[in-house]
C-alpha cells in the first residue's frame, strides 16, 4: 500500500450531515462536512482518549464532536472547544492538542482524500468528461474484493485473460487465445494500453450493436490518482461513435481487502430500462475477475513483478510495476512488517499527514512506517 496518492474515500451521496467512518490503508478515518458543506477528513482516533470520532456528531460550526467528552475538531484537525473548560482556550486546557487532517475535495460525485505528506508530488485527479456529456448515461456500483488491491486490479491489466476467464476470444487470430500485438505507453498520469481486433459481441439485447467481423478497439488507461482503471470499447466498431466504458476506482481498505467503486458509461441504448441489462453485462466480467482475485496468493499481495513472466500476459504489468516501484523508491510504500511490529507492541498508528511533516512533534500517535527512500 502506498501513501501520497489521492484515493476515493466515499461517494458524495454517502456523506451527509453525520460523521462517516472510512477505513483506508489499514487505518480509520472520519469524513464530515464543514460549515460550508465541504468535505473534511481526519484521523478517526480522538487524541484525548482514542475514542472513535465517527461515532460522534457534527455541530453547527462544521466541527466533528467526540462522543466521549465532546471535544470538537475542525477540518484542519484543530481542537476548537473542550466543553468541560467552557470558553477557555483548548490549548490552555490541553496544550498541543491536535489530530491529523488530510486534504479532501468533492469531484465527479466522489469524495477524494489525499493520504500522505507530499501533495505537490502526487498525480492530480483527472477529468471525467463522460459525466458532463449528455449523450452518455451511467450506472454506479460498488463491490468489495476480499483481496489485496494489486490482485484486485491485475485481472483488468492484461488482455490475455479475456478468452480464458470471460470467453471473449480473438477470432481474427490463428490462435484465438493469443491477443494481437498491444501497445503500452507510459503517460504523465500512469499508462495507456490499446488493442485492435475482430470480435463478436454477446447475444441478447446488444446483439445488433455491432456487425460480426468488424474491427473494434479497446483502450485501457491506468491513473495513479484513485488507483483508477478506465476501460473503453467502441462497441459499434471503429468509427461508430458508440462507446461502452467503465471507471474502476480502487481504494485499499487494508492489506487483504479493497473497495472497488465503478461508473459504467454508455452512449447507446440509453433508455433507463436498459440499465439492468448494462449492469448485468458489466458485472459478469467483474464478478468473474473477483473470483480469480480472491483465490490468488499471497493474500497480502505481491511486492513486485514475479520471477516467472508471461510473454503476453505481463506486457502491461511490467509498466504497472515500474510505476509502483517508483513510488516505493520515493519512500511512499508502507512498511507492513515494521507497522505490524508496532501494532504487536500495543501502538496505534496513523497515516502520515502534511501537518505532521511540517511539525513532527507533539502528536498523540506515531505515523505508519514506510520503506526508506532510495532516491537519495
Amino acid at each position: 500500500m502506498y501513501t501520497n496518492v489521492w484515493y476515493v474515500a466515499a461517494r458524495s451521496s454517502e456523506l451527509k450531515n453525520k460523521p462517516l467512518h472510512v477505513k483506508m490503508l489499514g487505518t480509520d478515518f472520519v469524513l464530515f462536512r464543514d460549515q460550508e458543506g465541504k468535505p473534511a477528513c481526519l484521523s478517526n482516533a480522538c487524541p484525548h482518549r482514542g475514542a472513535s470520532l465517527s461515532n460522534g456528531s457534527c455541530n453547527e460550526h462544521g466541527m466533528v464532536v467526540c462522543p466521549f467528552h465532546g471535544w470538537q475538531f475542525d477540518r484542519e484537525g484543530n481542537c476548537g472547544k473542550i466543553p468541560s473548560v467552557g470558553e477557555d482556550d483548548p490549548q490552555t486546557a490541553a496544550p498541543g492538542v491536535k489530530t491529523d487532517h488530510y486534504p479532501a475535495i468533492e469531484k465527479h460525485g466522489l469524495i477524494w482524500t489525499f493520504l500522505g505528506d507530499e501533495p505537490n508530488q502526487a498525480e492530480p485527479i483527472f477529468e471525467l468528461p463522460e459525466l458532463e456529456d449528455p449523450s452518455f448515461t451511467y450506472i454506479e456500483h460498488d463491490v468489495i474484493f476480499e483481496s489485496n488491491f494489486h490482485l484486485a486490479k491485475f485481472s483488468n491489466l492484461d488482455y490475455v485473460h479475456l478468452p480464458i476467464v470471460h470467453g471473449i476470444k480473438f477470432e481474427d487470430q490463428e490462435n484465438p487465445f493469443q491477443p494481437p500485438p498491444h501497445q503500452v505507453k507510459r503517460t504523465d498520469y500512469g499508462l495507456t494500453a490499446f488493442i485492435q481486433t475482430e470480435a463478436t459481441y454477446s447475444k441478447g439485447e446488444w446483439e445488433n450493436v455491432r456487425e460480426k467481423g468488424t474491427q473494434v478497439k479497446s483502450v485501457l488507461k491506468y491513473f495513479m490518482a484513485g488507483q483508477t482503471l478506465r476501460g473503453e470499447v467502441e462497441i459499434g466498431a471503429i468509427g461508430s461513435g458508440r462507446f461502452n466504458c467503465f471507471y474502476e476506482f480502487s481504494t485499499p481498505i487494508d492489506q487483504t481487502t479493497t473497495m472497488m467503486r465503478y461508473y459504467f458509461f454508455r452512449n447507446f441504448m440509453t433508455q433507463k430500462e436498459m440499465d439492468a441489462v448494462a449492469l448485468e453485462k458489466n458485472l459478469k466480467n467483474i464478478l468473474e475477475d473477483k473470483e480469480i482475485a480472491e483465490a490468488q496468493v499471497p493474500k497480502a499481495g505481491p511486492d513486485g513483478m514475479p520471477t516467472i513472466v508471461g510473454k503476453h500476459e505481463d506486457t502491461i504489468l511490467k509498466v504497472y510495476w515500474e510505476l509502483m516501484h517508483e513510488m516505493r523508491d520515493k519512500g511512499w510504500q508502507i512498511d507492513n512488517k515494521k507497522w505490524q511490529a508496532l501494532v504487536a507492541s500495543g501502538e496505534y498508528c496513523v497515516v502520515p499527514s502534511i501537518a505532521r511533516k511540517v511539525n513532527p512533534k507533539g502528536w498523540q500517535y506515531p505515523s505508519i512506517p514506510r520503506l526508506e527512500s532510495t532516491n537519495g
